[in-house]
């Protein structure tokens, strides 16, 4: 990877991934599904637009008038004694989220629409539906079409204007709305038709304007109303828009006259027939946020309550509940939550929509070049910074920068609306870079690393290797206590050898018999603790006790005595028979020294005993003990118990086993001659010397060269003669080393 050393190819390369990755869909639907969730609940609620309100078609309202729970089957003189009430408050504009699809009884029916006609401001919801239809000589494949469905006649009638009210199609979260639906013919949306109505006080002034005078509209917004109508009067409006790109800018730039609030509202009048067809929603706060009106408290409210809190106001009417569990008619946001059931309902989406358009707030997402340009410059920086940095200061570069970059994104979002790209400079760009970096620097160290311990490893352990490595600085630190197996090897003859071969034949022998020892070590999870002469150390350890140290050591044992016996036929005179001694418990394993000179090695009295029960291999001829403690819990072995003895130098007794090889299949395993064996070592233990003499000779003679049966033989003949004393506790002395 030295090709990546470069910071230069870093930051170009990480500059070019984040410009990628920002055009990419993949990255785009993540930034609206996480990045923009993130920036609304950082920012969390804003204060709703005074001139909004709404009111709730909820279960209190339900149980309060005792109405059926389907929202569409209130009666209709309640919704009629509602805009009646409304109207009479001073309401700007009264929009339903409800759909009056079919007649009912004909005097309500009656009531609600004169309702709407003396009020003059009542918007009514079209449901759009979608078609499919078949494409001629497309062998199968269908086109969808839209067709907006009106209220029943005398309702669709009565209503200053008719719209939908549908949301952009996204996989997840609701965070668009539509002003106009391009696949309907550019019909505008029912917020986007409250607001045109709720702005009628500035129609006049809106045609005054220079870029507009001249034009074929109605002089006056009730005229307009009447001929053609607000639906068509908008679409024209928007038609225009479309037409002169330069009509928005060229329209605010001849409001310097007016007055503040009057041009504020011009300028969003403007903004809604300009750009595209939908916007991203601003959002004011989770759900309830907007001021909502449960329906049965406006039908009983004093009336000078009700002109203080809807006179002037746009108001939505809607099914809207406070614990959304059974409401269908609600959607997933940023601030809905799956544990209580709470989404925005679509009516307070629709109010939401218009306080965007009256205050001129929906969100603006960083435009496409912009944006790129930012991506790739974050995306340099941070490269450049993570590659020619120490790792340290790199990682303490990212650590600072990321989160100003959260708090400029976080800044302009609730300051301005401007939505920055989060999810590709932080975690596209950021964080794996800098996982990147860190693993080249990684890389480098390491093979340093490696290169030093393959050095190393040549005259010190593996563990002590390793423990070097993590820390090169520290000497003489604590050690380790450890739960293992200790092996001690010990190879006959080596005297001998050492006497007849010159120093360098008998390196290499060594080295030759040391290579097959290690190998087998290792392979079965130990590691070379020591090596003195002719003499191997090794370990099998963990933090705590485990069957498993114990059942590797015993066929490495075994797999060792194979090797050397191999080894062995291969050297004629040269031969180097191996005695092993096994033995667990705790072990302390770390530097011992001091000064300039430290080693590692294993200390305590398992290593000791393990030599000691590697010694005491003289006084049976035999090849492999290992004590009780060593062999406990380990299957599959097959082995003779030789009794209890106080070795050399110990003051206590242990019980030592020979392990004569695995079972099944083990070659020196005679069930009768080790079951006959076993008679005699108890008939030993009752003091039955002479039982013991007898059991002892018949194993002799199934198996002369048994060193264990030879010696307790001689044990039994001489204690039949003298036995020891009465308080005799059953341990032999092995007092030779």
């Amino acid at each position: 990877m030295s090709r990546f050393k470069s910071p230069f190819l870093i930051a170009l390369l990480n500059g070019l991934l984040g410009a990628l990755l920002f055009l990419s869909p993949w990255a785009a639907q993540l930034e609206e599904d996480f990045g923009l969730g993130w920036l609304f609940l950082a920012r969390g609620p804003r204060p709703a637009p005074e001139q909004v309100a709404l009111v709730t078609m909820d279960t209190e309202s339900m149980k309060a008038l005792g109405l059926e729970r389907l929202h569409r089957k209130w009666p209709r003189r309640l919704h009629a004694r509602l805009i009646e009430r409304l109207s009479a408050a001073g309401a700007a504009v009264i929009s339903f989220d409800v759909f009056f699809r079919e007649r009912r009884d004909a005097a309500g029916d009656q009531a609600l629409a004169e309702a709407m006609r003396k009020a003059g401001n009542v918007l009514l919801f079209q449901q759009v539906q979608k078609d499919a239809l078949a494409v001629a000589g497309g062998k199968g494949a269908t086109v969808f079409a839209e067709r907006l469905l009106n209220p029943a006649p005398p309702f669709a009638d009565a209503a200053t204007a008719l719209a939908p009210f549908t949301l952009p199609g996204v996989p997840v979260k609701v965070s668009q709305f539509w002003k106009f639906k391009p696949e309907a013919g550019d019909v505008p949306t029912l917020p986007a038709m409250a607001f045109q109505y709720y702005a009628l006080g500035v129609y006049e002034a809106l045609h005054e304007l220079p870029p507009l005078q001249g034009r074929s509209f109605p002089k006056t917004s009730g005229a307009m109303l009447r001929e053609p109508g607000l639906s068509a009067y908008m679409r024209r409006m928007r038609t225009i828009f479309m037409q002169q790109e330069d009509l928005g800018p060229r329209l605010r730039q001849s409001l310097s006259m007016q007055e503040l609030p009057r041009r504020r509202l011009l300028s969003s009048l403007i903004a809604l027939y300009e750009g595209p067809h939908s916007q991203y929603l601003n959002y004011y706060g989770p759900p309830r946020t907007l001021r909502s009106i449960p329906y049965h408290r406006v039908l009983r409210m004093p009336a000078a309550e009700l002109e203080a809190r809807f006179g002037g106001k746009a108001v939505f009417v809607g099914v809207s509940e406070a614990f959304q569990w059974d409401q269908k008619d609600t959607f997933y946001t940023v601030y809905s939550d799956s544990e209580t059931g709470h989404n925005i309902s679509g009516v307070e989406i629709a109010a939401t929509a218009f306080g965007n358009l009256l205050q001129g707030t929906w969100l603006e997402p960083l435009g496409t070049g912009y944006g790129l340009t930012l991506v790739f410059l974050w995306g340099g920086l941070v490269g450049f910074l993570c590659r020619s940095l120490p790792a340290g200061w790199a990682v303490f570069a990212v650590v600072a920068m990321a989160p100003l970059y959260l708090l400029a994104a976080h800044g302009s979002f609730a300051g301005a609306g401007l939505w920055l790209p989060l999810v590709v400079p932080v975690f596209a760009q950021t964080l794996p870079v800098l996982f990147f970096t860190l693993l080249l620097g990684y890389r480098e160290a390491h093979g340093e690393r490696t290169r030093i311990a393959a050095a190393l490893g040549r005259y010190l352990p593996e563990q002590a290797v390793k423990d070097l490595a993590e820390s090169v600085h520290r000497t003489g630190g604590p050690a380790k206590m450890v739960h293992g197996v200790c092996m001690a090897t010990d190879a006959e003859q080596y005297t001998r050898l050492s006497e007849q071969l010159g120093p360098r034949e008998l390196r290499e022998l060594m080295n030759a018999y040391y290579e097959i020892i290690f190998d087998v070590i290792h392979r079965r999870g130990g590691f070379v603790s020591d090596v003195v002469g002719d003499s191997v150390l090794a370990l099998w350890v963990a933090s705590q006790s485990q069957a498993g140290q114990r059942a590797q050591a015993c066929h490495a044992a075994l797999d060792v005595l194979a090797a050397v016996s191999e080894f062995n036929r291969s050297r004629d005179a040269l031969r180097l028979p191996t005695r092993i001694g096994l033995h667990y418990g705790e072990v302390c394993i770390g530097d011992v020294g001091a000064g300039r000179h430290f080693e590692y090695r294993a200390i305590g009295d398992v290593v000791n005993t393990a030599t000691r029960i590697e010694g005491a291999n003289k006084f049976f001829g035999t090849r492999l003990l290992i004590s009780e403690e060593g062999l406990e819990g380990v299957g599959d072995m097959m082995t003779r118990e030789l009794g209890l003895f106080r070795l050399a130098g110990k003051s206590r007794e242990v019980r030592l086993f020979e392990l004569m090889g695995r079972e099944p299949g083990c070659s020196e395993c005679h069930p009768g001659f080790v079951t006959e064996f076993g008679r005699g070592l108890a008939a030993f233990r009752r003091h039955e010397w002479e039982a013991a003499f007898q059991r002892f000779s018949n194993a002799v003679r199934m198996q002369p060269d048994d060193g264990p049966s030879r010696f307790y033989l001689e044990l039994s003949d001489k204690y039949r003669h003298t036995p020891p004393g009465a308080y005799w506790d059953g341990v032999v002395d092995l007092a030779i080393k």
